[in-house]
């Protein structure tokens, strides 16, 4: 098992290598101070690029960091007029990444933003930034994904809805219906 700074060193020197690559942010539970991690947790990280196509296009670059098991490739979406995508990429030796691909531009974008979005806002760490690009991100609140509790109207209204929904369960099951049965208890 390799250690959490040898991979961070390890994106670390590889971006610094390559020209495209302007900035690299570690997000999700490995840049949440006293975050829960373990040997399962994977890394989230965003790179900023100055051209995402050549990333996306030719996975090659993926094999720098270990063989490739397996791997997801997002479709490229838009995202506030820029095209972004992912890799999810799961590693033999038991290393998973997640590589967000940013052009450099919706980075840029994104920390002109008043707020920050929810995935910094619950932690990020800036591993390297060639051209400044994250001097003005706000530090994070770590509160984008705490639960709002419900009001007491909603919270009666599930207590209503388990209890009817626990005698539908019961008549599926006597009806060997389980189907029906599995559908209500999950949903």
């Amino acid at each position: 098992m390799i250690s959490h700074e040898n991979i961070i060193q390890r994106l670390v020197r590889w971006a610094d290598k390559e020209p495209s690559v302007r900035a690299v942010v570690l997000t999700s539970s490995r840049a949440v101070p006293h975050a829960r991690v373990d040997a399962f947790s994977d890394y989230d990280v965003i790179l900023a690029l100055t051209k995402i196509e050549p990333f996306y296009e030719n996975r090659a670059w993926l094999e720098t960091f270990g063989s490739v098991l397996a791997l997801y490739r997002d479709p490229l979406i838009t995202d506030r007029g820029f095209q972004r995508s992912a890799f999810v990429t799961q590693y033999e030796d038991s290393l998973k990444i997640d590589f967000s691909l940013w052009p450099v531009e919706l980075l840029k974008q994104i920390v002109s933003e008043p707020q920050l979005r929810p995935e910094f806002d619950a932690g990020y760490r800036v591993l390297l930034d060639k051209d400044h690009l994250t001097d003005m991100l706000s530090p994070p609140t770590y509160r984008s994904y705490i639960p709002k509790p419900p009001t007491e109207a909603e919270y009666q209204a599930l207590i209503e809805s388990f209890f009817l929904d626990t005698g539908y369960v019961a008549k599926f099951l006597w009806r060997d219906d389980l189907v029906a049965a599995k559908h209500i208890l999950d949903h």
